[in-house]
């Protein structure tokens, strides 16, 4: 008899604890993740921080966090942590009375894109694994990986050229009232440039340096198509050899801002967040006008939204004028030669960049 009654008591306590973390295994349980940096580079490192906490004195045996994440996050090997099909990602845990979880996953990125990874369904369950319940957590875990910027010598020709030939221009036309610096007297140098206070300082002549007035002002366009008469689909080969275009912007931006130039960015792809409007960044200056610039990159499909003649008929019925406009293109055509005679017409200068690797027309 005192078997039956232990099995019995057992037996009560079992379906006790099931129908108890059926209802509320989930009950005063949290759950939230991020990114330890919310914007990194291709091919740098994240950590994706996982945080769960039991807020009640009865433990849960086992917790299980699924969610979907996009292959381009490599996931380094972790205890704890199972990775199906580079992208299905389960994380289980057990709790303890009134305790909290954190884990710290690292992620190598691979590729340029946004990246949601906040969408996140939890399981618990009772010590016998029979019964469970489920809830579906929303996180504040979004990762953009810039484009990888391009070196200098990996830059299409043209593309230094016009580097090169922005630098001299700048410096054409001094401003007599802008003063940037002081160096040595020059035979020649105006009288008026004397800077007398570092001329005692130093007891050699001193002049003042005077900044430019010729500030140009750059427009990149990036040409989403790989040809003029592009219809249907890409194939890989052709958006891997567009995403050369996209680290070129990259490059061409981050080096327009380290010189002080304004710049902006237009393009007929996809915005991944708005994929019906525009893509559209004014020209302006500084740090954050280039976070913009990366961040929109980030943010861009390869895929054709409207024709890059739309995007520079758009150019052209704004008025635009005194502008470096940059088309970073897979081709270039008659089409776009056309354009491109309009635009200087209204006083603008346009430079082909056609990515390296070769022009396909």
């Amino acid at each position: 008899m005192t078997a039956f009654w232990i099995i019995i008591i057992v037996a009560f306590f079992c379906l006790l604890q099931i129908a108890y973390y059926h209802r509320r295994g989930l009950r005063r349980v949290s759950y939230t993740r991020s990114f330890s940096r919310g914007r990194v580079f291709e091919g740098e490192e994240a950590e994706l921080v996982e945080v769960l906490v039991n807020d009640k004195l009865i433990p849960v045996p086992w917790v299980r966090v699924e969610s979907r994440i996009s292959a381009n996050l490599r996931f380094a090997a972790q205890e704890n942590l199972n990775v199906e099909m580079d992208q299905f990602h389960k994380s289980v845990f057990f709790l303890g009375s009134y305790s909290r979880i954190t884990r710290t996953h690292k992620i190598e990125c691979r590729k340029r894109g946004y990246y949601d990874c906040g969408s996140v369904h939890m399981v618990a369950g009772d010590l016998l694994g029979i019964s469970s319940c489920r809830r579906d957590v929303r996180c504040d875990a979004a990762l953009y990986v810039y484009p990888r910027v391009l070196k200098p010598e990996d830059l299409p020709e043209n593309a230094l050229k016009w580097q090169g030939d922005i630098a001299v221009r700048r410096w054409i036309a001094p401003d007599p009232i802008l003063v940037n610096g002081i160096r040595e007297y020059r035979t020649g140098d105006n009288m008026r440039d004397i800077h007398w206070g570092a001329t005692a300082r130093t007891g050699q002549m001193q002049v003042k340096t005077r900044d430019y007035t010729v500030s140009p002002r750059v427009m990149l366009i990036f040409n989403s198509q790989i040809s003029d008469n592009l219809f249907g689909g890409m194939a890989p080969e052709d958006a891997d050899f567009l995403e050369r275009g996209i680290s070129t912007c990259a490059a061409l931006a981050a080096w327009c801002v380290d010189a002080g130039i304004d710049v902006g960015f237009t393009t007929n792809g996809e915005n991944r967040l708005n994929e019906s409007g525009d893509v559209f960044i004014e020209p302006r200056t500084g740090e954050s006008q280039l976070e913009a610039i990366l961040e929109m990159l980030a943010l861009l499909k390869i895929k054709m939204r409207v024709g890059i003649q739309r995007v520079l008929d758009t150019c052209l019925a704004s008025g635009m004028t005194g502008m470096d406009v940059l088309l970073v293109s897979a081709y270039w055509s008659d089409t776009l030669g056309k354009r491109a005679e309009q635009l200087r017409a209204a006083g603008n200068s346009v430079t082909y960049i056609p990515l390296k690797g070769g022009s396909r027309v």
